[in-house]
């Protein structure tokens, strides 16, 4: 048996993938059902790609309907995948979650794991575990001096249950990502007293329909999904579009592309203040305090009209310094005044989570899920260091795709065509 770790769009894809291979999969799931990593996020969100590109492994086993809206808002793509775990019979666990230091046996090439499925703990010896619990995984809050005496509240964008709550007050949104920017349009929208949106450096935006064009170029209706995605992965190979990867970066970051941002949207957002790049770039990672932070870019659907107009205020080029009763004061020595505070502040890389879960030992032999290997493949989905450990992360798209490679490698484990090397 095998074990995916988190029931998102990711942890179900592997686990179909698994089942159309026939090899037995359990996923084990925190939430009370399947879908609610959506269902309690912002209220605001849709997601803001093609449905061709953030389809699930649909074409092969479940296509969406034919009407299914070109952008899926939050709630039907929460419900979505509830029902797609439900027609493709997985065996998923809500609810549940591994107890923390499960130790492998190299005798037997199993897990020896303890899950606490409504708090009763079950005994189980998995041949892998597969983490699939997101490159973004538990939230990243800055240590900020005097939050103990600040009369108001503070939170981090992964708590934020919309703008209703904020009606009449002043709302500063730290951070310039597509959490920060999901917030603040939603704090607008519900008729916050002012909303202030903190940018400590420049920011990538790109236009939706700009990304949307470049999206229908790969993932044509007319073009077989598996033909499109095998054509989206050569695209992002570094060698492979020496005009649009403008750099390849260590290891341990993200590829970098560059898509051009569009000259209307860009001189909105400067009338706004906001600090733009030259172009869309996508760096994900930072290192803030010596950990690996995600950050963000987003891509705008309307929020850049909110800048412009002053609805959403800009302050770019500082970061907070402290608190104190009524207010937050920067680096540059200025104050804002403010009845609530939202850090939108990224999160802490999926090593973490396996640091806690599994130990210093095992998270570092199991390595870095990060960036691309020497064959210019990601090294997610792709053997770690200790042998029936897996990480499965990315987007619809990357884990729809990458799914079937993991998939065959553990079933040539499973064959025994491979040999599992020990630790």
């Amino acid at each position: 048996m095998q074990q995916t770790v988190g029931a998102g769009q990711a942890g179900l894809q592997i686990a179909a993938r698994m089942k159309a291979m026939r090899i037995p999969a359990l996923v084990i799931e925190g939430h009370a059902r399947v879908g609610d990593h959506w269902r309690k996020r912002c209220p605001a969100p849709t997601i803001q790609t093609i449905k061709r590109y953030h389809t699930p492994v649909a074409v092969l086993y479940q296509p969406y309907p034919t009407n299914w809206p070109e952008y899926t808002p939050r709630d039907m793509l929460a419900d979505w995948c509830e029902h797609y775990a439900s027609i493709q019979e997985l065996i998923v666990w809500t609810g549940s979650e591994i107890h923390p230091n499960p130790t492998y046996d190299t005798a037997s090439c199993t897990w020896d794991v303890t899950v606490l499925r409504d708090g009763e703990p079950l005994k189980l010896h998995p041949s892998h575990i597969v983490f699939t619990t997101g490159t973004m995984e538990e939230p990243f809050m800055p240590d900020c001096p005097g939050r103990d005496v600040f009369r108001g509240q503070v939170l981090h964008s992964s708590s934020f249950r919309g703008g209703s709550d904020f009606s009449g007050k002043r709302v500063v949104v730290v951070g310039a990502g597509s959490s920060a920017i999901d917030a603040c349009q939603d704090l607008v929208l519900n008729g916050a007293e002012s909303v202030t949106m903190i940018q400590r450096s420049s920011t990538c935006v790109l236009s939706r329909d700009i990304l949307s064009l470049v999206q229908r170029s790969t993932w044509a209706d007319n073009r077989p999904l598996e033909v499109a995605d095998f054509l989206g992965v050569v695209h992002r190979l570094p060698k492979s579009m020496p005009d649009t990867v403008i750099a390849q970066p260590p290891p341990s970051f993200a590829r970098t592309m560059t898509i051009p941002a569009g000259g209307p949207l860009r001189e909105k957002l400067a009338q706004g203040g906001l600090q733009l790049g030259q172009a869309l770039t996508m760096p994900i990672l930072e290192k803030i305090g010596g950990l690996m932070i995600f950050i963000g870019y987003w891509i705008d659907a309307g929020a850049a009209e909110l800048v412009a107009n002053g609805s959403i205020k800009v302050k770019s080029g500082i970061t907070p310094d402290r608190f104190t009763e009524t207010s937050l004061i920067f680096s540059d020595g200025t104050e804002l005044p403010a009845d609530a505070v939202i850090f939108a502040t990224g999160y802490q890389p999926i090593t973490e989570a396996t640091r806690g879960l599994l130990g210093n030992n095992v998270a570092a032999l199991a390595g870095d899920p990060y960036g691309l290997n020497a064959e210019g493949e990601l090294n997610s989905y792709c053997p770690t260091g200790h042998p029936g450990l897996w990480y499965g992360t990315g987007d619809f798209f990357a884990a729809r795709f990458y799914s079937k490679m993991l998939a065959l490698q553990i079933k040539a484990r499973q064959l025994q065509l491979v040999s599992v090397a020990p630790p």
